[in-house]
Formats: C-alpha cells, sequence, structure tokens
C-alpha cells in the first residue's frame, strides 16, 4: 500500500459540522476503496488567494492514508465527482526525509 495526503477546500461558507461531514465522507471513500486514513485534521476557513468559484474563502481540510495505486485513480474520480469540493490536491507520500536518510547511509 501506498501513503497518499489529500487537501481540499470546501465553498467558504461550510461550517465545522459539515467539515466534519465532507472528513467521514473522504474517510468512507477510502475505506469503499480498501484503504486506511492514518489521520485527518482541519485547517478552517482560510481567504483563497483568488477566486474560484465565485467563493473568496475556503474551509480546508486535510487527511493522511494509506491505498494501492489503482484504487487512488478510482478514489480522485470520485472526489471529482463530489460538488461541494471546490478545489483538492491528492499527492503521494514518499516520506523524503527517509530517503536522504539511507542516501547518507550508503
Amino acid at each position: 500500500m501506498r501513503k497518499y495526503e489529500l487537501v481540499w477546500i470546501l465553498g467558504g461558507d461550510v461550517d465545522e459540522e459539515q467539515g466534519a461531514e465532507s472528513i467521514k465522507k473522504i474517510t468512507s471513500l477510502v475505506a469503499d476503496a480498501g484503504g486506511e486514513v492514518t489521520g485527518t485534521d482541519i485547517w478552517g476557513k482560510r481567504a483563497l488567494a483568488y477566486p474560484i468559484k465565485k467563493n473568496s474563502e475556503g474551509y480546508y481540510l486535510q487527511a493522511n492514508f494509506e491505498i494501492d495505486g489503482p484504487q487512488a485513480q478510482d478514489f480522485e474520480r470520485a472526489i471529482y465527482a463530489d460538488q461541494s469540493i471546490i478545489r483538492h490536491l491528492l499527492v503521494r507520500d514518499e516520506n523524503p526525509v527517509a530517503v536522504a536518510d539511507e542516501e547518507l547511509e550508503e
């Protein structure tokens, strides 16, 4: 299984309860894809650098999870289908610190 980090933004009119609901939805999507959520965080409401879908503020959320590579693509398609998410970024967590440590040992 590979480790991933997802940061997603909901519209600025979202409150904490709707943010927690979104985390539950993402957790459910990860579980349906055979993965496991290892951590979540609510960053809260922040100003956007530029308007996105007529929103000047966004409600930021973050999740770390482990999932197989092919299922990650299906998971991202499900994120695109969610109309409440105005922007997201899914990246593979490669742990660059561990790689640097291994190179030093050689």
